[in-house]
Parts: structure tokens; C-alpha cells; sequence
């Protein structure tokens, strides 16, 4: 049955329609030009939808780093259909380059130690994030035998350390265990099901999908496909009325782990489940540039916002919690 939107008015879905009248003014005192979808889905209708920059319902934005968001949902996918049979399997019993011995760690890191950025080995983004360890990989034709050989700085699942190469080495298995890439993978079972419109994701020499570096990402998403992911993680792994993903493991998702937690919060209060931010408030799909997936369980609420990625890695965290989240009643 095909998925059709229903709307409503802020009002009837509880929030004061007051403080979300003062979103256009918000952005303009603010000087957000680069910002353009606000989205807000309430009680699985959408309450607010506002296009600026020319976009409209149909435009797709880069999502970024939500892109680790929704390879978690992949990961959860290949358990449920038995493509892996724990997140606790070594990932050298999929990739050989880390059953090689290259690093008495490298046996011991594990699927669940990609999914909570725990795997141990070194990186280091540098200033603003601008991943000289990425582009030197990109120089290579094997990028995870480039990964083999970096150092390891921790042992496996000691410490939480927000890298690229984790995400990297989760989509490498996600398409082997499938017999194709992640893309491949999420595209069957998650975009089809959810009438989700995204171009193929490119792939890297040794045949990975990955949608991370500035401009070769091919995973734009329209602000609408994305709320559709938060309608999946407030129905605990169902849409539109069919199974997606097991509700056990979209629970796993957005729990904290040891990995990622035993330090206390990471930053501002928050912490880290399987590729997914976790605040007091909810969970979030966040990526370069401003882009935001806000889901509130306890408000039924989603929220996404989507702007032009720049190279000041601007965010627009404020818009969610100082108007729209302040809107419910």
C-alpha cells in the first residue's frame, strides 16, 4: 500500500503555533541563509514544512553524516536476516585484512565496536574536520588494506572515538555478507519499502559503498524521506503498517553503550548508541553542514532540518531546541 503524508495544523497536534510563527524571523536574525527545509512531524502527520534557497518538497539535500545513521539500521537488517549472526562476530571474519595479524588488536575488534566507534584504531580529523587521514586513503586503490596498516591507538571497545574508517569497514561487511554493496542492501530493504528516492552511493576501488567526502556524496535525501526514517524508529522498526526491522534492535540503536559511555557524557550531554547521537530529549541523525534528524519518542515528534553544507561546518542544532521543540505544549 503506497505511504501517503497526512497533515495537520500545530494546534491540533499540540504545539503553539506562537513560537513557530517566529521560525522565518529566527533564521533571518540569525543570518541562516544557507538553510533550506524545516520539517516537523507530529502524531505521524506533518505540522510544519518550510522551503527556502528555491527548495521545495521534491529537492534532495547531501545528508551527510546521517548517512552512519541509517547504515545502522543496515547492520540491524543483515542480523535479522541472518547475513551476520552477531554484532559480536570479529569483523576479520569478513574482511581477511584484519585476520592477517598486522596488529594483535585487529582480532578482537568487532561489528558492535564499528557500530559504537570503538574499534581502536588511530584517527585524527584534523582542524575543522578536514580528514587529511581521508584524502591520503584516497590516494590508494585498496582502501581497507590502507586501514589494516594504521596504527592502533586503544584496545577494542575501551574508547569512543567519532572516526570514518569504523563506518567504513560497517559498510564493507554490510556488502559482502549481502553479495553487493550497502547501497545495494539498504536500497531492497529499507528505501523501496519507504518510498525513498536516493541516487546510487559511490563506491570506493576495492568496491564499498561510502557517502562521506564533500562533494562525491550521492545520498541527497529529501526532507520528507528523511522524517520517513524517524516514522521507522517511533514505530520501533515498522512503516506504513510493515516490519522493516526488528523492534529489539531499533531499541539497541539509540541505547547507550559501555563502549561509548563510560566516560560520561561526551559533549553537552550527549552520548552515542550505534551511529546514532543520544541526548535527555531523544535521538539524532546529524551530518556535515546543519543537517538534523530530531526524533522525541515522548512528544511522538520528528523534526529534520537540511541546509547547504559550507567549509565552516555550520550547525543549526539551536533551530530545533530554541523554536520548534519549544512549540509542544
Amino acid at each position: 500500500m503506497k505511504f501517503e503524508w497526512q497533515f495537520s495544523t500545530p494546534e491540533a497536534e499540540g504545539m503553539d503555533i506562537n513560537v513557530l510563527q517566529e521560525l522565518d524571523g529566527y533564521l533571518k536574525q540569525h543570518k541562516y541563509r544557507l538553510v533550506n527545509s524545516v520539517l516537523v512531524v507530529k502524531n505521524g502527520k506533518i505540522v510544519v514544512e518550510k522551503y527556502y534557497n528555491q527548495f521545495h518538497e521534491f529537492s534532495r539535500n547531501p545528508i551527510k553524516s546521517i548517512w552512519k545513521s541509517i547504515l545502522a539500521i543496515a547492520a540491524g537488517i543483515c542480523l535479522d536476516k541472518g547475513l551476520i549472526q552477531s554484532l559480536d562476530e570479529p569483523i576479520g571474519t569478513h574482511l581477511k585484512e584484519f585476520a592477517e595479524d598486522r596488529h594483535p588488536f585487529h582480532k578482537i575488534i568487532t561489528i558492535r565496536h564499528l557500530l559504537t566507534m570503538s574499534s581502536g584504531i588511530y584517527w585524527n580529523g584534523g582542524v575543522h574536520y578536514h580528514t587529511p587521514m581521508m584524502q591520503q586513503m584516497m590516494r590508494t586503490n585498496d582502501w581497507i588494506n590502507h586501514i589494516a596498516d594504521i596504527e592502533m591507538d586503544s584496545v577494542p571497545g575501551r574508547t569512543f572515538h567519532y572516526k570514518e574508517w569504523d563506518v567504513m569497514l560497517l559498510s564493507a561487511i554490510i556488502g559482502k555478507v549481502y553479495g553487493g554493496t550497502s547501497y545495494d542492501l539498504v536500497q531492497e530493504f529499507l528505501y523501496k519499502p519507504l518510498e525513498i528516492i536516493s541516487d546510487e552511493w559511490p563506491q570506493s576501488p576495492c568496491g564499498f559503498s561510502y557517502t562521506v567526502m564533500k562533494g562525491e556524496e550521492k545520498s541527497d535525501l529529501s526532507a520528507r524521506d528523511l522524517a520517513k526514517i524517524g516514522l521507522l524508529m517511533l514505530g520501533e522498526g515498522t512503516f506504513n503498517g510493515h516490519r522493516i526491522i526488528s523492534s529489539d534492535f531499533t531499541k539497541q540503536i539509540i541505547n547507550p553503550s559501555f563502549e561509548n559511555n563510560s566516560q560520561g557524557s561526551l559533549a553537552n550531554n550527549q552520548f552515542y548508541g550505534y551511529l546514532w547521537w543520544l541526548t535527555s530529549d531523544g535521538y539524532h541523525g546529524r551530518g556535515f553542514g546543519g543537517q538534523e534528524l530530531n526524533i522525541v519518542p515522548e512528544s511522538n515528534y520528528i523534526s529534520v532540518v537540511q541546509a547547504t553544507p559550507s567549509t565552516s561546518s555550520k550547525a543549526y542544532g539551536d533551530i530545533n531546541e530554541n523554536i520548534l521543540m519549544k512549540a509542544i505544549l
